[in-house]
């Protein structure tokens, strides 16, 4: 059963500039050290996989029904985009899943659409 959905888009050039002008910063507000470490070195597919990662963290916090309340953060919400895209709901997010009737288990699809980054993640039972 279906509990959320969330969708998002993301304009990758935005992700680009944040990137250019906060660097590993902005990196580390948005992932943890293993969410982090999977992202890759080359700046223009950096910027296409941060993108992504932000427009499914986005989608995921509409499915919660929260955004960024009731304690959910950034780095409750690792995304993985291999071997396919996967969204795992940690620490407030987990917890606010399972007051709606949650399991954790998510849908996720995500892909570049132009410029911009489209994320969609479905909260299931």
């Amino acid at each position: 059963m279906v509990i959320g959905i969330g969708l998002d888009l993301v304009e990758t050039a935005r992700v680009a500039r944040l990137l250019e002008r906060y660097g590993e910063r902005f990196v580390r507000k948005l992932m943890d050290p293993g969410e982090a470490g999977a992202l890759p070195g080359d700046v223009p597919q950096r910027v296409l996989r941060l993108a992504l990662a932000v427009a499914a963290k986005e989608a995921a916090s509409k499915a919660l029904g929260t955004g960024w309340s009731r304690g959910v953060r950034w780095r409750d919400v690792v995304v993985s985009t291999a071997p396919e895209a996967a969204v795992r709901l940690e620490g407030r997010a987990a917890e606010v899943a399972g007051e709606r009737g949650s399991s954790g288990r998510t849908r996720v699809r995500l892909e570049i659409a132009g410029e911009h980054a489209v994320g969609e993640v479905w909260l299931l039972s």
